[in-house]
């Protein structure tokens, strides 16, 4: 009867040990704090914006008119000069002999004229009383009409040799500055071989390329945005003035060139400028603009998380970007405006997961 009274005694404690070893009760899943924007389409930006160097409207390639020794020059790059200033010197001798040369022929040929002219006169009385005959009469008046066309033609030959003597001197022919220089002294130069580079005084503007993708996009007088890089805080309105009709044949980009006006005291020569080019296209697609942390990885798929507001949850939607912006990830489709995104604890999440924002969902910035 001790054995029977000891059994339901033994059994109670082994309920009693069973029931402390139990699992404990499980814990309420945890909320993650995450910061949030709202979803929201904006247009597309397609700005273009082009490096380009402030050049002038006009310049000219300035050479001798004839050939010879360059004696030395007076200007350098960068110096400013007016009309008529002599910017370079050949050596003179040689045109000046040619000149002389030219010039004493000049005296032989009126010389014979003088000749021709009196043998024509004396013919000519001569024939009233039968001295000569009307054949010699007419060969001596020949004779008096080369002689003349004879004068005539060396006296414009001294009157070229006279110029190309004058030519010695390399003269600007318009205000403007130097900007480049080709010959030092001592060097034999060719006719028309440039010595130096004359950038016109007045109106400069700025020269760049269009890649021939964008070169539809391009007209002859549309409005344009200039800025220097040596004043990036000054925004310039330019307008397109000229467009090449062809294509750089190394490049494959069309050059453009850009008026300014009026023009800044800022924007000098040779500087470094930007053309903007707004596209002036109607219909531009709308994209949603999401800062990159919201662009993340699940199961093998890239997308974002979306917070659903009744279930305080999360839920991961596959997406596919459309490009990148800076530091923003553009989606075209998938993403409806006002849903909320995670930004900020997107990699930490799973799906269905409770969260609590951190703060109010901030908009989207364009």
């Amino acid at each position: 009867m001790s054995a029977l009274l000891r059994s339901p005694a033994a059994a109670l404690a082994g309920l009693l040990l069973l029931g402390g070893c139990g699992k404990p009760p499980p814990q309420p899943p945890e909320i993650r704090p995450v910061r949030t924007v709202v979803a929201a389409a904006t247009p597309v930006r397609a700005d273009n914006t082009y490096a380009g160097s402030v050049v002038p409207r006009y310049e000219s390639q300035l050479g001798f008119r004839v050939g010879g020794k360059l004696l030395g020059r007076d200007v350098n790059v960068g110096d400013a000069v007016h009309a008529g200033q002599v910017l370079a010197r050949l050596d003179p001798r040689d045109l000046a002999l040619a000149a002389d040369s030219s010039r004493a022929n000049v005296a032989a040929r009126r010389a014979q004229l003088e000749v021709a002219r009196a043998n024509y006169e004396r013919d000519r009385k001569m024939l009233e009383f039968g001295g000569v005959s009307r054949l010699a009469l007419d060969n001596s008046q020949a004779a008096y009409r080369a002689a003349q066309a004879q004068l005539d033609a060396e006296e414009a030959q001294y009157r070229v040799a006279s110029n190309q003597a004058a030519y010695a001197g390399l003269v600007a022919d318009h205000d403007g500055t130097i900007t480049q220089i080709t010959a030092e002294a001592g060097q034999v130069v060719a006719p028309g071989q440039a010595v130096a580079r004359l950038a016109w005084a007045g109106e400069n503007e700025v020269e760049t390329s269009v890649p021939e993708d964008q070169v539809q996009r391009v007209a002859v007088g549309m409005p344009v945005e200039v800025s220097l890089w040596a004043a990036p805080a000054l925004r310039l309105a330019g307008t397109v003035r000229e467009l090449a009709r062809s294509a750089d044949a190394a490049t494959r980009t069309y050059a453009l060139r850009v008026q300014v006006a009026p023009q800044p005291p800022e924007m000098r020569l040779g500087m470094t400028a930007s053309v903007r080019i707004a596209d002036a296209a109607a219909g531009a697609p709308r994209l949603v603009h999401l800062p990159l942390p919201a662009w993340t990885e699940h199961d093998g798929r890239q997308g974002v998380w979306i917070y659903d507001a009744a279930r305080q949850a999360v839920d991961f939607r596959p997406l596919q970007a459309a490009g990148v912006d800076g530091d923003r990830v553009l989606v075209a489709a998938g993403i409806a405006d006002g849903e909320i995104v995670v930004t900020a604890g997107a990699p930490l999440l799973l799906p269905g997961q409770k969260v609590r924002l951190m703060d109010s969902p901030s908009g989207a910035v364009d």
